[in-house]
């Protein structure tokens, strides 16, 4: 099996089921119970009882267990439960969770395989819960169960445990059609922003585009986000600023949820967006302020300040402050090193291989970049293979290797190219063109660097075209 076991399934449930709560985790200890020496897998419920420490919304902490869990259970009775403080407007806690695993349901890299929702008789249920069986009954959104009473809810529960055992080794995504008290169609904005940013992965940027303007225009900060990455990578950088704009304003409008890892992030985009258009010190105000809307020793917002050390490091390497550089990318590699999530240190060390550079010590950024490389290789593409190819290219072209460049700027140019990325192929090109030209390849230097030259005017990029141009004008030098 792919998953490390014991299978997880998050029970979600307003507090007034109590005794159904209990029957599920006795449902579960027996099944695993009976199981034992037949079968390696076993499930373990998690709830809202595991809840981690956190100075965050509550709320935020028990969606980090649903986005670990591989199943989610959600029991409804006669209670919708409590408010809990959702900027997305979602009227109780179970509901934020039913919705959040869903969400999770859809995505191909997370475990979450199935939802099974359960309403269980009562004289007189609260009327949002009418409403959402209703809902599921009417469009078929999603299959439900309707439970009489405890014992039925054991004899369900355990049908639905051996039915997953199918599901335990491989993952299919599904996206729902369901709408949440609010009216706000978030499954339909995340499923829009997840299938644009998978066309444009697969090299269909104008489909994908589509998907994302449209997420954009329906969801919230993380569609309006996703979005703003797009257009920033096709050098639409005004059209990019003012979509985490909006991004921001969502949580400077709600005070409470401003000190949060997803208002960091915002900022931090924002930030990214303005070093892209030349405005170093500005980015560099932008990514400290984001730092201090992050917690101290929450797990998520450790993950979020390093992404934000990365680029508030690349954004004094810019401005030639290259000790707070190094000191911002050490602080995320050394978080980094303990976390043994690969593509994160890879991260690091490129960005830690780029300072070197800087600094002239070619055989460190060299080791650095064929890490990176070495690590990668055989994943699917993302920006950070494209960015450790051009690195490697970079650093042979300065030892004076410019021909073992070549293949390594070939490689980063078909991964921009692939991922759509505007700004990385112009990168690419040039570097490429650099390298031909100095390994004496002269007709294949000319052919890139006019490429780059042209998609640079087509972003408006001039420090881009008059970097091609040069190549251009020297080429016999």
């Amino acid at each position: 099996m792919a998953d490390a076991l014991p299978l997880r399934i998050f029970l979600a449930s307003p507090r007034d089921l109590s005794d159904e709560r209990k029957v599920v985790h006795a449902c579960v200890d027996e099944y695993n119970a009976r199981r034992e020496g037949e079968s390696n897998l076993a499930y373990e419920v998690l709830g809202w009882e595991r809840m981690r420490g956190t100075a965050r919304r509550p709320q935020e902490a028990i969606n980090e267990l649903i986005e670990e869990s591989h199943f989610l259970v959600a029991l409804f009775k006669g209670s919708w439960g409590s408010q809990s403080g959702s900027p997305w407007g979602y009227t109780s806690g179970s509901e934020e969770e039913l919705f959040t695993g869903l969400l999770e349901l859809g995505r191909a890299e997370q475990p979450m395989r199935d939802v099974w929702v359960a309403f269980l008789k009562h004289p007189s249920p609260a009327e949002r819960i009418v409403k959402l069986q209703e809902q599921m009954s009417q469009y078929h959104a999603m299959m439900y169960e309707s439970i009489a009473d405890i014992r039925e809810l054991k004899t369900k529960l355990t049908e639905r445990l051996e039915a997953w055992e199918a599901l335990a080794g491989f993952k299919v995504p599904r996206h729902v059609d369901l709408l949440p008290s609010s009216g706000k169609d978030v499954l339909r904005a995340a499923n829009l922003r997840l299938r644009g940013e998978k066309l444009v992965d697969l090299g269909q940027p104008e489909a994908g585009r589509a998907n994302l303007q449209e997420a954009a225009a329906l969801g919230g900060p993380a569609e309006q986000l996703a979005y703003a990455r797009f257009l920033a990578r096709h050098g639409e950088l005004d059209e990019a600023y003012a979509a985490t704009q909006r991004a921001i304003d969502h949580y400077a409008s709600a005070a409470s949820h401003l000190y949060s890892p997803p208002a960091a992030e915002a900022f931090a985009a924002q930030a990214g967006v303005l070093r892209r258009q030349g405005r170093d010190v500005d980015a560099i105000g932008r990514l400290e302020q984001a730092l201090t809307l992050l917690i101290e020793g929450d797990a998520y917002a450790q993950k979020v300040r390093c992404r934000i050390l990365d680029e508030l490091g690349i954004a004094h390497q810019k401005i030639g402050d290259l000790v707070s550089a190094r000191r911002a990318c050490q602080k995320a590699l050394d978080s980094r090193r303990g976390s043994g999530n690969a593509p994160d240190v890879c991260q690091s060390l490129v960005n830690l291989a780029r300072l070197e550079v800087g600094m002239g010590d070619l055989e460190t950024a060299a080791s650095y970049a064929n890490e990176v490389v070495l690590t990668l290789r055989g994943t699917p593409p993302t920006a950070l293979h494209a960015n450790a190819e051009v690195l490697t290219a970079q650093v042979r072209l300065r030892q004076g290797r410019p021909d073992e460049g070549v293949p390594y700027a070939e490689r980063a140019l078909a991964l921009n190219r692939q991922i759509a990325s505007r700004r990385g192929e112009a990168i690419s090109l040039l570097v490429l063109a650099q390298c031909c030209r100095a390994a004496g390849m002269g007709r294949e230097a000319e052919e890139h660097a006019r490429a780059c030259l042209e998609v640079n005017k087509a972003m408006g990029d001039e420090k881009g075209e008059q970097r091609a141009q040069w190549i251009l004008d020297h080429l016999d030098e």
